[in-house]
């Protein structure tokens, strides 16, 4: 988990609050916002600040999937120019048409900066958000992320989830290795070396642990790491499948474990300790758990009935009922949305696996893909967003986001063997 140690303040301006949130909302519904975002004002000892801010926050903002960030060769004014907000040349800026303008200047002292940003709407002419952030120069993406949040949350009422983290496995050869990276695709870092499978992982609620499935010792065990150390502890030492499992709180799993013919539930303490069976022993394949937000249910993928389907119940095991309905014996690969009134998951439908959304009960069922083969969902932590393994965009499976209506695709891996299995991290403290 990132930690933003980053001193932020909100610079006062009276035209902050001269729109309401309102307004903007509803006319930024349904189309994407022209925006421009040029580089920024360089006031420091070191320029690249004021090149990288702004470069990750047109990054941001396009994958957001609510703008259009105008393309910098199309800008008037001069990069880097600097002067006060409200001496900006706004007849330039409405001659290319964005909405939105993003103004701001950067100080570089030593391994300290300082970013004053703020976000003028062009046709009133006015400064609509300003903040100050300062922090070491390695924080210069994470006050981006800030900010891009910031105007997300200006247009559409709601904060954004840039500067959050993604884990997959990666593959090299013929073995699966961990990575982590930013959610636009960025500061990928390989978190296992283990020359094996390394799979399935998971996030714990705090962002600084991972539990995932390794073939190091050539039997699927369960292992816990700490993502800032990349030290992992060993959960399970059986002959037995342990694959799949999810964080219950801080100090359980959700596990699926499998016993010759028979493939199970069980909640699992951190240590390994076997605290409750929730299926029985029915010769059945009941794998990929996954807890409701308030841990009082979870989903699954069972075959008990024939094709395996996704399957809810309560925590302890009571009441289980199948919930996906679509025209499809094969769905799998279950995700509970951070509201709790959806689900996303995989069936088998148009030639390939696809994703569907649908409510906790089964109704509402949408098919958000039907090109390519879409697989391994994990909703974002606002809810607004899935992140999931595709091929799609040819050449091998990818990690993708896309808003949970199923617009805006975006491919945010590019790697040459192929990612799976993407989990989206909580937001940074």
């Amino acid at each position: 988990m990132k930690k933003f140690l980053a001193l932020v303040a909100v610079i006062l301006v009276s035209a902050v609050d001269a729109v309401a949130q309102t307004d903007l909302y509803v006319r930024g519904a349904g189309r994407l916002i022209p925006i421009a975002v040029p580089q920024l004002c360089n006031q420091g000892e070191q320029g690249e600040p004021a090149v990288e801010i702004p470069g990750v926050m047109r990054r941001d903002l396009d994958i957001s999937g609510f703008f259009e960030v105008l393309d910098p060769k199309g800008y008037i004014e001069s990069a880097g120019k600097c002067g006060a907000p409200e001496t900006t040349a706004f007849s330039d800026w409405s001659a290319i048409g964005p909405e939105g303008l993003v103004k701001g200047k950067v100080s570089v002292s030593g391994s300290r900066v300082t970013a004053q940003l703020y976000l003028l709407d062009v046709q009133k002419q006015q400064i609509v958000l300003a903040k100050e952030y300062q922090g070491d120069v390695a924080q210069a993406r994470m006050i981006a992320h800030r900010f891009a949040n910031d105007i997300l949350k200006y247009y559409t009422g709601y904060p954004g989830v840039f500067g959050t983290e993604i884990a997959f496995s990666s593959r090299i050869g013929r073995f699966k290795e961990l990575f982590v990276m930013d959610m636009d695709g960025s500061n990928a870092r390989q978190l296992t070396n283990e020359r094996a499978l390394a799979m399935s992982a998971s996030w714990d609620p705090s962002g600084s642990r991972l539990v995932y499935t390794s073939f190091r010792n050539r039997t699927p065990d369960l292992f816990l790491m700490n993502v800032a150390s990349k030290s992992a502890k060993q959960i399970t030492r059986t002959t037995e499948l342990e694959i799949g499992a999810h964080f219950l709180g801080n100090d359980r799993l959700l596990v699926s474990r499998t016993e010759g013919s028979d493939s199970d539930i069980v909640i699992m303490s951190t240590d390994g300790t076997i605290e409750r069976r929730l299926t029985p022993p029915n010769r059945a394949i009941d794998v990929s758990p996954v807890p409701s937000p308030d841990g009082r249910e979870l989903i699954f993928c069972s075959n008990r009935g024939g094709g395996p389907q996704i399957y809810k119940m309560g925590i302890d095991g009571s009441n289980p009922r199948r919930i996906s309905f679509v025209n499809s014996n094969y769905c799998t690969s279950p995700a509970w949305a951070p509201s709790g009134d959806k689900i996303a998951f995989v069936c088998r439908a148009d030639g390939n696996f696809q994703m569907f959304v649908s409510d906790v009960n089964g109704d509402n069922v949408l098919q958000l893909t039907s090109s390519g083969s879409n697989e391994d969902p994990d909703f974002s932590p606002d809810g607004r967003y899935l992140t999931f393994s595709s091929s799609y965009f040819g050449g091998g499976y990818n990690i993708a986001i896309m808003r949970t209506d199923g617009t805006s695709i975006k491919q945010i891996s590019k790697a040459r063997g192929g990612d799976f299995e993407p989990t989206w991290g909580p937001l940074p403290e």
